[in-house]
Parts: C-alpha cells; structure tokens; sequence
C-alpha cells in the first residue's frame, strides 16, 4: 500500500516543460530552414556546396548536443545553443559576402521563411522558355511540333527568352539588309542576339502582335500592344510597337516600362550630402532646379526621382512630358507628342501654370518662351526642368540662351544636377587587381589608400574539373544593375554672382567652397568602393561614341 501511495503522488507529465522545449523547437526550426536555403544559396553564390553543407550541419548537430549536456540549467543550455547558431550562420554569411557580398538578401531571406503553403502555379513553364499569357492568366498552348508554325514559335522563343532572362529592358526586331536581326538592350547596352531572314522575321513579328491582340494584316501602319509573358518563374508585362517601311516591319519590345524609373532620392546614387542638399532645396517650394542628362543616361529616372521628394498627396504636382513612360501615383502628368507641334510645349507650360501646382515638371525643355514662363512660376513655385546636356556648364549655357536674359535666367535658379549612369561590377565574378601608381595618380586617386580595384572578367569561369561555369548572377553579361553618379551645384549667392560675372574661376572656387564634386570625382568614388571599373568609367564620361566592347554577351 505505501510503493501504490508513493506511485500515486508522483504526477504525470512533469519530466517534460512546454515552456523549454517551445523555444528549443523555434531555434531547430529555423536553424533548418536556414541550412536548406544555404544549400541552394551554396551554388548560386559560387560556394563549395558539399562542404558549406557538413559545416553548417556539424554545427547544428554541436548546438543541439550543448543545449542538452551543459549541467547549468536551461538559460544557460539555451544561450550555449543561440551562440553555436550565430556562430553557424554568421560564418556562413562571412563567407558569402567575400564571395558575392549580402545587398539581395532580402528578397532570398523573405522567400526562404514562406512557411505557408505555396501558391499553385499558373502557369505550367518550361525552363527558360517564355510562356505568353492570356488574360485570364493562364498560357497560350505552344504549336505542337507538327504545326507548321512551330518553327516561327521556335524562332520567337529565341528572340525572348535569352534577352528576358539576362533583364532585358528592351528587345528589337530590325530590318537589315535582306534579312532582319534582334538585338536587346541590359542596363543601358546593346548586345546582339542572333539574325534571321526576311520572311522568317515577319513570321515572328506577326506571332508576336498576335499574341499582343494587334492587327497582324497590317504591316505598315504603326501599332501597339501589350501581353504578359513569365520565364523562370517571373513575369515580365511587355509593350510591343511595330512599325513598318520599305526595309521591312520592325518590332521594339519594351519589358517592364512602368518598373524601369521606380527611384526616390535616396535609392538614386546620391551621396549624403547631396540628398540633404536636394531635400532642403526641396522644402524650399520655389526656384528652379535644372537636371541634365545626356540621351539614355538616366535623366527621366532623375527627374521621376526628384519630384518623388515632395509629398504628392499634400502639394498639387504636375508635369509636361513627352510621351512618358511611366504613370506616378498622385501626380498629374500632361503627355506630349514625342515631335510636337511648334509652340505646343509653351502652349501646355502656360496652361499647366494657370492651374497653380506647387510643383511643376517639364522635360526635355526645347522653347524659349517655356523657359521664361518658368522663370516667372519659379517666383511661387518649385519648376524641376529637364535638358539634354552632357554637363553643368552645358546646361547652364542651354538654360541662359532659352531664357535670353542672364538676369533672368539666374534670379529663380536654384540647383543644377547633372548625372551619369554606370553598370555595376557583378559581386559574384568581378576580378580584383592591384591598380598603377601612375594610372591612379592621373585618376586623382591616392596610390597610398587604393591598392585594389575591381574590373570585369575577360576569361569564363572555371570548377576545379576545368569546366566552364556560367555566372548565375549577371548570366555572363559581367555586370548586374547601374547606379548613379551626380554632380549637384548649389546656387547661392557665390555662384550667382560667378553666373553673373561670366567667370569660370569663381564659379570653380564657389564650388570647391560647397565641397562639391565633380562628375568624374563621384564615378570614381564608385570606383574606390568596387562597385564599378575604370573602364566602365570612361566608356560612359566619354559619351555615345564609346562603345561597350564587345557587341554579344560572350564578348561583353
């Protein structure tokens, strides 16, 4: 009766604690999470897989064992298991940023933590082939292989899939000679895809306006359209423009047009102190901000980007456009012909003026009576002008010669930002070296603090067999997205009255005075930090008649 007694008052359940097991769970949990992301994460970073792997599992299996020997109590035992899993994902990450650095860990980190069920796919892909999409978001069926028009899908396939997966902004059928070629365009540079007959490429124009619901009868007559198309997984949204002439039809493909200017200041390339220089002139409310560009560096980003500073929800904001590219959220953008008729851009100034917005946007400016008509809103309101200039001093000459009066011109002037856009180095297969003395000193770079600068790969990339291994990360393009540079001068009194004097030495010591830096000084400064090369560099400062080299991927 007394071991039953004794039996009976030993209560059930109390060998195991809820409260300690829960957080030891948690920590497992995610600690596998983690190594099943790492194993993937191993091959797209270019790390050894195998042995990252047995790493990161030895130290799982170690943290777990601590947890339970350590005779310290569970605070202990559970501090001795957190130490051993940042210890174990810290090395790893360690290692990562060497090799391809963190900056899209983002993204990979809010994937690896879907703990939800996945959504069903709708669409049923082929690996990097394009699937169209019909509006009910499901795909086209492909011509079967005996359809006569497999071929021309074939050949549109081609046309796409390589050029979207390597983030083509824009895709080309032109006529050329007897026969027609595609070309695309990544981050700014053209890259020849492959050519194809005459007939062949009508055939691909026309399966591609079908699929866009465009009149595929008509040859001559320029048409647009829009599908959704999806490659790996991702879906692009494509505007198609066709056109046609004695040479033959052309096609021009643009990818994700309403994405490519989605910048604020911040996420630009300003440096710190010329976004607290902006964003003061900004809260200003009045003046004239001119920002300069040549073509296809950046300067409807900028502009998309400056009026992005003020609060469109709050101040009343619109823009003259030339057939823009991009709808903004809460601001009222008036559209232009891109070749409009004579007066028609002073017409709409004035018109937008007589609304009374704080804020006004044109660009490209190209009449004399808009710029004074600016001029004379600028005295109330903030005017955002974009021009077609390779520089500052440019800028400043194409802005006093539309106005016509220096006076004028300079008295609401209150910034001028010109800029540049340069490719970024891909983090995964750039090539360090150790730079010249001489080279950096004529660079204006100190030989004493930069002993190592980063350039492009001229030879693919090998595994320890020898084997060729293509770069996942910029698909063997050698760089991957842009970033850009900016020279802002702040008008003040100094610079104003160096304007006014028409003297180039005091508006250089103005500037120095500000702390300003020039073009080339912040190019380079990206340079410094590894991110872009010296001679991506000097292809963009040199202007248009710099050629990438190389005019394929291969060869880029």
């Amino acid at each position: 009766m007394l071991q039953l007694s004794l039996v009976a008052a030993v209560e059930t359940g109390g060998y195991i604690s809820l409260i300690k097991v829960v957080p030891f769970l948690i920590v497992i949990v995610v600690w596998a999470k983690l190594l099943t992301w790492a194993d993937k994460d191993a091959v797209y970073a270019h790390l050894p897989r195998e042995q990252i792997n047995a790493g990161l599992l030895g130290g799982m299996v170690v943290g777990a064992a601590a947890f339970f020997l350590i005779p310290f109590g569970f605070i202990v035992s559970f501090l001795a298991l957190l130490l051993f899993f940042g210890i174990d994902i810290g090395v790893y990450l360690y290692m990562r940023n060497a090799k391809v650095g963190l900056k899209d860990l983002k993204g990979e980190m809010k994937e690896a933590f879907s703990f939800g069920k996945p959504k069903e796919k709708t669409v049923t892909e082929i690996p990097d082939q394009v699937s169209f999409l019909q509006g009910n978001g499901s795909p086209h069926v492909a011509p079967k292989a005996e359809d006569p028009l497999r071929a021309t899908y074939d050949l549109l396939q081609a046309s796409l899939s390589d050029p979207l997966r390597r983030n083509a902004e824009i895709v080309e059928v032109v006529p050329n000679g007897e026969g027609a070629v595609v070309r695309y365009i990544v981050d700014g540079v053209g890259y020849r895809a492959h050519e194809m007959d005459r007939n062949n490429a009508a055939g691909v124009i026309a399966m591609a306006k079908g699929y866009a619901a465009m009149d595929t009868k008509d040859r001559r007559k320029p048409q647009s359209g829009k599908v959704k198309v999806a490659v790996n997984g991702k879906k692009h949204d494509l505007v198609i423009n066709t056109a046609g002439s004695s040479a033959g039809e052309t096609m021009r493909i643009r990818v994700d047009q309403k994405k490519q200017h989605d910048f604020k200041p911040d996420t630009l390339g300003f440096t710190a102190r010329q976004l607290k220089l902006i964003r003061e002139t900004a809260a200003e409310g009045t003046g004239v901000v001119l920002v300069a560009a040549p073509k296809g560096q950046g300067l409807t980003s900028t502009l998309y980007g400056l009026i992005r500073a003020h609060d469109a929800f709050v101040e009343h904001i619109q823009s003259v456009e030339r057939e823009p590219d991009q709808d903004l959220e809460g601001i009222t953008q008036n559209a232009m012909p891109g070749t409009p008729p004579p007066g028609e851009e002073s017409r709409m100034v004035d018109w937008v003026g007589s609304q009374q917005p704080e804020v006004m946007m044109v660009s490209p400016l190209e009449e004399p009576k808009s710029a004074q008509l600016l001029v004379e809103f600028a005295k109330e309101h903030r005017a955002y002008v974009g021009l077609r200039a390779n520089g500052v001093t440019e800028a400043l000459q194409m802005w006093r010669k539309l106005v016509g009066n220096d006076k004028a011109a300079y008295s609401q002037l209150r910034m001028v930002i010109t800029g540049r856009v340069v490719r970024k180095l891909c983090n995964a297969c750039k090539v360090a070296y150790s730079p010249d003395p001489a080279t950096l000193r004529k660079l204006n770079m100190d030989p004493e603090k930069v002993t190592q600068l980063f350039q492009a790969r001229s030879q693919p990339m090998r595994n320890e067999k020898g084997e060729v291994v293509p770069c996942t990360y910029c698909n063997e393009l050698r760089f991957a997205g842009r970033v850009g540079v900016f020279e802002v001068l702040n008008v003040d009194d100094d610079v104003r009255a160096a304007l006014l004097a028409d003297s180039g030495s005091q508006l250089k010591a103005a500037f120095r005075k500000q702390k300003g830096r020039y073009l080339q000084e912040a190019a380079l400064e990206v340079v410094e930090r590894g991110d872009t090369s010296v001679q991506e560099v000097l292809r963009v400062l040199r202007g248009p008649d710099a050629k990438a080299k190389g005019s394929s991927p291969e060869a880029a």
